[in-house]
């Protein structure tokens, strides 16, 4: 584990009993990154509290030890703050519960292959960093890699339209193809299709959960899960066994936002939790955009909202989006199109991003239905073209002829 840098103390007046053990330090050295996971679990403790009490008093342990008055001298702390933690400090010193809670999960992290970043370590992003209440820790399994400051987030309804799934896949496709990473929550819906979509492309992609990395929620999305702490990470700011509790996730939300450049609407419902993101999105100062849909879609409602009120920029490309935020477009090439055989090519090249009926491509290509159909099935198997429902066909990326 690498050792924390060097924290000056702030110079204050403080209670005779513990000026002696003040004086003696000038500098204290954060070695154990733990104590960010300890004072987390304080009554009343976040972010900002919690990076004050540890630049002040230095470690955990030395907290614990603090007095009432001293506590006070803190940014933050109240006199009824300060009094709730003296008895939270009393009952560790006696339970040790806090200290059992912060090696268990060392000791898994350690097993696991999960690393703990704390909000002084170094790879600890940036983006994330900057926003008002940023996690005081971290656990990531995978890396965490500079390309993912320029990530997008991609949010939506659990329950979306082929439109939303189709347009999802669309953006996350190019996305890949030009090196951006691809933020998400795994939850069901938007949230599969974008880290899906993402993988089979090759490209990287961030799951921030709403539980802990040992407790992966959704567990049907464990696969996509292993998948992205291969080629990209999966995060989360909870002791590795909690369990996904409501309240985690419109906390988790703002982790998705502040890990990004800008956050696309996909689809939603006006009160969804893909609204919820967009609001924390426009607090945190990012970009935001949403995907105009069907005026009979429920889940087009959220979307419709936010540009009626002038909260997102109307996101109608995925090339739109990128210049948007300034990041560079590639083209982007369909998967596996090496592998297609050369009458697998012709017809590829008559089909578009806008879905054509089998009868009119057979009629463009000139080859039977029955051989047609078999070539592409074995196209849709390799990844490049995507079957709709009426015998409809598309190719699977944009690709200028």
């Amino acid at each position: 584990m690498d050792a924390h840098p060097i924290i000056p103390l702030r110079r204050m007046p403080l209670n005779p009993n513990i000026e002696q053990f003040w004086e003696s330090q000038i500098h204290v050295v954060m070695n154990d990154p733990y104590d960010y996971f300890c004072v987390s679990r304080l009554p009343g403790i976040g972010s900002l509290r919690g990076r004050s009490l540890l630049q002040c008093f230095g470690s955990f342990s030395a907290l614990l030890r603090a007095e009432e008055g001293d506590l006070l001298r803190v940014d933050g702390i109240s006199r009824v703050m300060a009094q709730k933690l003296r008895d939270a400090f009393r009952e560790e010193r006696k339970l040790g519960t806090i200290a059992r809670l912060a090696e268990q999960n060392r000791e898994t992290a350690d097993r696991r292959g999960f690393r703990f970043v704390a909000v002084s370590d170094p790879v600890y992003p940036a983006t994330l960093r900057s926003i008002y209440d940023p996690p005081l820790f971290l656990y990531c399994w995978g890396r965490l890699e500079a390309e993912d400051e320029n990530g997008i987030a991609v949010v939506g309804s659990r329950r979306p339209s082929d439109y939303g799934r189709q347009v999802t896949e669309e953006f996350c496709r190019v996305f890949a193809a030009s090196g951006v990473s691809v933020i998400s929550g795994l939850a069901f819906g938007i949230d599969t299709v974008a880290h899906r979509t993402t993988l089979r492309c090759g490209g990287r992609t961030v799951a921030v959960l709403g539980s802990g990395l040992a407790r992966i929620y959704p567990s049907v999305n464990r696969s996509i899960a292993e998948e992205a702490a291969e080629r990209g990470c999966v995060l989360s700011e909870l002791p590795l066994n909690a369990k996904p509790d409501a309240v985690n996730f419109p906390r988790r939300n703002r982790i998705i936002s502040g890990l990004s450049r800008g956050l696309i609407v996909m689809e939603s419902a006006v009160t969804g939790g893909a609204m919820i993101s967009a609001g924390i999105a426009l607090d945190q100062n990012r970009e935001v955009f949403a995907v105009p849909g069907n005026i009979h879609n429920a889940m087009s409602a959220g979307p419709h909202a936010l540009l009626r009120r002038s909260m997102a920029q109307i996101a109608t490309s995925p090339e739109v989006v990128l210049e948007e935020l300034s990041l560079q477009h590639r083209e982007a090439k369909p998967e596996h199109l090496e592998q297609l055989s050369i009458v697998e090519q012709q017809i590829f090249e008559e089909l578009s991003a806008e879905p054509l009926h089998i009868d009119e491509l057979a009629a463009r290509t000139g080859f039977p239905l029955s051989s047609l159909l078999t070539d592409l099935l074995q196209m849709e198997f390799k990844g490049a073209i995507r079957q709709l429902p009426g015998k409809y066909f598309q190719r699977r990326t944009r690709q200028q002829k």
